[in-house]
């Protein structure tokens, strides 16, 4: 029940106290005062989005609060992964929650649970547990399966509904074990992938065995086999000139011929000993040269082939330096990286198997719980659709008739697909819904739903208009039928018919008001007495002045005390 209802710089709302008592209450005012902005406020707390636009001008923000009376057994009755559970541990008094929406004209809205600030969705879970909504937008929601399935549902009892979110819960488990069997087997591929990387890396880098010092030296030796005629001409004039093979001449013999002229002498001059000392070195450094040559002479001429084998082995150097992007020394310690990583692949291996077998263990107990809730369903619709004729009676179409089919996909785990047939008088076609009724109908049918499903709710039922489009003895049944049901719960009804608002206990009044110059604003007032037939002589399209009008407002008045 909706103790108390606050609005604070919402739209055309300046500042508005609403305190709906128990039963039947009308929301009534010329269009345009405001009736869509408190049903909009407390769309608001059931978790509407909200911008900036909703703060009317002048306010920094827009505030809606409601005070909540909870059922004893509230609390309990919340699944665990309900958001609403999650508020338990917050509220002031388990009997009574105060909630609120702050939507600020810069920044995000915000709200709270009992001056606590909470999550949006907390606070929607909660709200719309404690108020159900039903008007014009609901009957184009009507004509979805979806709701229709959640009609049927809602009427089967709370074990139903409860199966059939357990039933979705385990559908939304199955698409992540999906999820997670296909993320298994891209890791899987990914990880055959990476394997057959590094041990492609590994065998051809070890089937090279690249080595820096080797590469260094076989650089050098491909220099003297690619000059290896000039080398021989250049060290062959070199060892003629130093030491001739005829031994006839050459540098060797000159330096010895003048170390043999000096040979002595020195002894009488001492002035000769540097000169004789440098001839001597000079020849051993001359006889040293020309073995050097001689030896060079005899083990430059290479093997055959061997300057191709030795571009070859220093292309296998090149080559993997290319194709890895890496220095020998950098390759050679990735090699050793890939031997780690390959190690810790073989380790890290999936489980696949577990997964499988916890996807079939999950479908088999998703299919037991299709199956037990499919058979709930269709003996569920009989006394649905008993009820709804009893309470289409009760709004003047007694002749219709609603009919509710169950079906079933063959789906691994197969789904329910409901669908409400109409037939609105007698030797007339049933059709669905969404081609079978008019717009009167509808929101008749809609009515008896709803009425349904408040007799067995004590949450507060918002109805917006749902009278629109009939009047009459038909305006006339449907507020016998609202009168009806409000005298065991809260009810709020927006409406611009008379018949209706005079069977409430209770009347809210929307006025726009304001001066040449300023913002309109929206007021509240509550209606009683006099002013209560003043407003149902408007509501019937006259003056407080018109006798006629009066007289008929009275009677309305007087009928609905009888």
């Amino acid at each position: 029940m909706i103790r108390r209802l606050e609005i604070r710089g919402l739209v055309v709302i300046e500042e508005a106290d609403l305190e709906p008592g128990p039963g039947l209450t009308a929301i009534t005012g010329e269009t345009g005062a405001g009736k869509s902005v408190l049903l909009q406020s407390l769309e608001l707390l059931a978790g509407a989005p909200a911008d900036a636009s909703l703060v009317r001008p002048g306010h920094r923000h827009a505030l809606v609060q409601a005070t909540l009376a909870l059922p004893e057994d509230f609390w309990d009755r919340l699944d665990d992964d309900d958001p609403a559970a999650a508020l338990r541990d917050v509220v002031d008094e388990p009997d009574e929650v105060t909630v609120t929406r702050r939507i600020p004209r810069e920044g995000r809205a915000r709200a709270f649970v009992d001056g606590q600030a909470v999550t949006r969705d907390a606070v929607a879970s909660l709200v719309r547990h404690r108020v159900r909504f039903s008007g014009q937008g609901e009957q184009r929601r009507l004509l979805s399966p979806a709701r229709q399935i959640a009609i049927l549902d809602a009427h089967a009892g709370e074990e139903v509904a409860a199966m059939a979110r357990r039933l979705e819960g385990m559908r939304r488990a199955l698409r992540r074990l999906d999820r997670d069997i296909a993320g298994a087997a891209a890791r899987r591929a990914e990880t055959a992938r990476r394997r057959a990387e590094l041990e492609e890396m590994i065998d051809v880098v070890e089937r090279v065995a690249p080595d820096e010092a080797e590469l260094a030296a076989l650089r050098a030796e491909r220099e003297r086999l690619r000059h290896a005629d000039r080398l021989i001409a250049g060290a062959a004039a070199a060892a003629e000139a130093v030491s001739p093979e005829d031994g006839e001449g050459g540098a060797a013999v000159a330096v010895g011929a003048a170390l043999g002229a000096l040979a002595g002498l020195a002894a009488l001059d001492p002035q000769l000993a540097p000169a004789e000392e440098h001839l001597a070195a000079a020849d051993a450094a001359l006889q040293e040269a020309g073995i050097a040559l001689r030896a060079y002479l005899g083990g430059v001429e290479a093997e055959p082939g061997r300057l191709e084998a030795v571009e070859d082995r220093i292309d296998e150097h090149v080559r993997l330096e290319r194709r890895f992007g890496l220095a020998i020394p950098e390759l050679r310690e990735r090699v050793a990286q890939a031997h780690e990583d390959l190690a810790a692949l073989e380790r890290g291996d999936h489980d696949d198997a577990g997964l499988a077998a916890r996807r079939e263990e999950l479908v088999a107990g998703a299919r037991t719980v299709a199956a037990e809730l499919h058979a709930r369903r269709v003996a569920a619709c009989a006394p649905l659709e008993e009820a709804v004729s009893h309470e289409l009676a009760a709004l003047a179409i007694a002749e219709a008739a609603l009919r509710i089919e169950v079906t079933r996909d063959d789906d691994e785990v197969p789904r329910d697909r409901c669908v409400f047939l109409f037939r609105p008088n007698p030797g007339l076609p049933e059709a669905p819904l969404a081609e079978g009724a008019s717009g009167g109908e509808l929101s008749r049918v809609l009515l008896a739903l709803s009425s349904v499903a408040a007799a067995s709710d004590d949450a507060t039922w918002v109805f917006d208009e749902i009278d629109a489009g009939i009047g009459g003895r038909t305006a006339t049944a449907v507020a016998e039928r609202l009168a009806h049901v409000g005298r065991s719960r809260q009810l709020l009804v927006i409406t611009h018919s008379p018949q209706l608002a005079a069977r409430a206990e209770w009347h809210l009044r929307l006025d726009k008001v304001g001066r040449d110059g300023e913002i309109s604003t929206t007021g509240v007032q509550r209606l009683e007495g006099e002013d209560l037939v003043v407003e149902l002589c408007r509501m019937l399209g006259a003056g407080a002045g018109d006798d006629t009008a009066r007289r008929h407002a009275e009677a309305l008045l007087a009928r609905a005390g009888a």
